[in-house]
């Protein structure tokens, strides 16, 4: 089955503002930080839920280094990082077809 119209569009420029965004990191030799982190992986989430204004707002967060809400930020979940291998083998999951 074809995957086409608005929803497939804008999955696709998300994803590829995601892996735009990693390999900005992998320029500067560095991992996420914990807010990029955080971000990331709410992006993912949404990005996989099909929520696609969601998974961009939680991009632009991750892209801004906007601190975490404060509901989490005292988490310790929060604190796990993810390596950019890890984040880019989770985008590739979501969206490339199985």
């Amino acid at each position: 089955m074809k995957d086409d119209g608005p929803a497939a569009a804008s999955r696709a420029q998300i994803a590829h503002r995601f892996a735009r965004f990693l390999s900005g990191l992998e320029r500067a030799r560095r991992q996420p930080n914990r807010r990029e982190t955080y971000h990331l992986r709410h992006a993912l989430e949404r990005l996989e839920a099909q929520q696609y204004a969601e998974s961009e707002e939680a991009l632009l967060k991750a892209e801004r280094s906007v601190p975490l809400p404060e509901h989490v930020a005292n988490l310790l979940a929060t604190n796990e990082s993810l390596t950019l291998r890890q984040l880019r083998d989770e985008l590739r999951r979501i969206v490339e077809p199985s």
